[in-house]
């Protein structure tokens, strides 16, 4: 069109030499020589009937010839403007539906980069938020882009500080991952993609070939925080092979299961574990051991007044690869080296340090033994991915024979097929049976004879998909409640622990049986995200949550201090190092309504038989 604008303009000039600027055409209201009489005037005059059809009827008086050059770039000048008119229309069209579809090039730096898409990305923004730091986040997943746009915008007309922007693109490809500037981002979040399944075996394929494709890239300005989810606990040997074990890769199956089962042994946890874990008040930092070389760590616990002492941490060099190494609570007579970082849980402000105690504070009383809950029998209603890893931690956990009892919409026929055809392989302790049954179904939750059982599991349920897994959870529950009024005032009633995928549901639950509850999208979510802002807690996480090592308990407070009198923090926690126990927070009441996690060491309280205190302690299995 620009070729032909030039063209008709250059023979539109051609009208000079037919005597246009001769004095009878001057006459015209449309010809005039006010600038040279010559080249400028007669480019001007053409140019005019090409961009201003107007310009033609001005023509009026001059000469025949004149008007039908006028006349012929008035109509080529209808169709040149017609075209540029339509490019221009066009080229703004196809930028705002390249935009929509969110295939723009994304010019960002220092942002974040979240890989896939799943159920936690609304989690993980939120989070973000919560932190009220100015942060641009790109999402780059082979999904939707009106499903994640929509999702994107229902959250983020909340939000003042995190500024949101999904793309549409497969995480798996370098020119993806070159479009959204991974390589200038300061923070990279994979996830188990839910619109990459299609043919695929296992939603982590796709997450393992874009860590080789990261593994690849050269990274200019060094390679950011990268955390890598993992839904099968299976692949997280071929993920660390993928990074050379330089990633934190979270298994979300393994961490729900862990989560699940530690929350029907102990009333209360997932309200530590959401605190502990939250961007709430306290933070996990590593402090200095400058000044408490060769102190015992019990000794050095005392001189933190605003902060709790979990463990130490150092660097060791393996393979010529350097790896942090974390050990968490440490006999109280471990002695601390000048090579060690001391891992501490602190308040927002930062730990208040009064230097070491003169006296040793005696404990008020020798710890009582506590009786750990015994499970022999165990329903669980409802099948998701977690389901394999549970039965294997409750196989961990159990000292004695344990029956697991598993129901859900799934045919026996894949049950078996998922099993291998031996649902009792790898257990040890656990034999487990399985019924296909609708879990929401009154008469089914009846036949099943609830209250003959020590703990049940509702799980969100996944095995029938026309339905929603929370709305499905919380249906099971008010059918159990039910169940429960018809009981007898002093008869027993198993735990019921659930699992809720959204937070809004598990707040419609109160008024049913459940005695604790896990909102497994946020829980790893959590994790995810604290990883990706500081990935040297990875190995504390790992310890925290390793088999056969340290867990998060909840223990009656009166197994250690005395009741109905003023006790301070700093006198519970002399009391749990007698039993190698770290004290984390106080939880007032049964059901965890009230939990002070990292009170000052000079609060005092005064305890109740209801009291409970949380702990870290050594793991054992009963």
């Amino acid at each position: 069109m620009f070729v032909l604008l030039t063209i008709f303009t250059a023979i539109g000039m051609s009208a000079y030499f037919f005597g246009l600027l001769d004095p009878d055409s001057l006459k015209a209201e449309g010809i005039a020589a006010d600038y040279d009489n010559g080249f400028v005037d007669t480019l001007y005059w053409s140019l005019k009937h090409i961009l201003d059809p107007g310009a033609f009827s001005e023509d009026y008086s001059a000469s025949g010839a004149i008007i039908a050059i006028g006349f012929m770039n008035t109509l080529m000048g209808l169709i040149i403007v017609g075209g540029i008119i339509g490019f221009v229309i066009n080229l703004i069209q196809s930028s705002m539906e390249e935009l929509r579809r969110g295939g723009t090039a994304v010019q960002e730096f220092n942002h974040i980069v979240i890989l896939g898409w799943n159920r936690k990305v609304v989690s993980i923004l939120r989070f973000f938020e919560a932190l009220k730091q100015r942060q641009p986040i790109v999402i780059l997943a082979n999904t939707d882009i009106d499903m994640m746009s929509e999702e994107v915008r229902l959250v983020e007309r909340n939000f003042k500080y995190v500024r949101v922007m999904p793309q549409h693109g497969s995480p798996t490809l370098a020119t993806e991952l070159d479009r959204v500037c991974v390589q200038e981002s300061r923070a990279i979040i994979m996830l188990a993609d839910e619109g990459a399944v299609g043919n695929i075996q296992s939603k982590d394929i796709p997450t393992i070939k874009t860590l080789m494709q990261l593994q690849n890239l050269e990274w200019s300005n060094g390679v950011p925080n990268t955390v890598v989810e993992i839904t099968d606990q299976d692949n997280v040997d071929i993920a660390d092979i993928a990074t050379k074990s330089s990633v934190p890769v979270v298994s979300s199956s393994d961490f729900v299961s862990k989560t699940v089962v530690q929350c029907s042994r102990y009333l209360g946890y997932s309200a530590v574990y959401a605190e502990l874990f939250s961007f709430g008040n306290n933070n996990i930092v590593l402090h200095s051991v400058k000044g408490y070389e060769n102190k015992y760590f019990g000794e050095v616990a005392q001189a933190f007044k605003n902060s709790i002492l979990l463990g130490v941490s150092w660097v060791e060099e393996k393979n010529g690869v350097e790896r942090r190494t974390a050990v968490l609570n440490p006999e109280p007579d471990y002695e601390l080296f000048d090579d060690e970082e001391l891992i501490i849980l602190t308040s927002q402000e930062g730990p208040e340090i009064s230097g070491l105690p003169t006296a040793q504070i005696q404990p008020l009383m020798d710890v009582a033994p506590y009786e750990r809950p015994v499970f022999n029998r165990v329903l669980i209603l409802g099948w998701n991915a977690s389901i394999i890893d549970i039965l294997r931690e409750f196989d961990g956990h159990a000292v004695q024979e344990v029956t697991v009892t598993i129901v859900s919409s799934h045919s026996e026929e894949f049950v078996e097929r998922i099993f291998g055809g031996d649902m009792a392989k790898g257990l040890n302790q656990v034999k487990v049976t399985y019924k296909n049954s609708d879990t929401a179904n009154r008469g089914v939750l009846k036949s099943l004879d609830i209250p003959s059982y020590d703990d049940v599991i509702v799980l969100a349920d996944e095995s029938n998909p026309a339905y929603d897994p929370d709305s499905r959870t919380s249906l099971t529950l008010l059918m159990i409640r039910e169940l429960k009024e018809a009981l007898d005032e002093n008869e027993e009633f198993p735990s019921v622990t659930a699992e809720f995928y959204d937070q809004d549901t598990r707040a419609l639950c109160i008024d049913t049986p459940l005695t604790d509850a896990v909102i497994s999208p946020e829980f790893v979510s959590m994790q995810l995200t604290q990883l990706a802002r500081q990935p040297i807690l990875a190995s504390i996480y790992k310890e925290l949550l390793s088999a056969g090592g340290i867990e998060i308990a909840l223990r009656p407070v009166h197994l250690y201090v005395p009741l109905e009198q003023e006790i301070s923090f700093s006198e519970l926690i002399v009391a749990t190092q007698q039993v190698n126990e770290i004290a984390l927070g106080i939880m007032i009441g049964r059901g965890g309504d009230k939990l002070t996690l990292n009170p000052h060491n000079d609060l005092r309280f005064q305890f109740t038989e209801d009291d409970q205190v949380a702990v870290l302690a050594q793991q054992v299995y009963t």
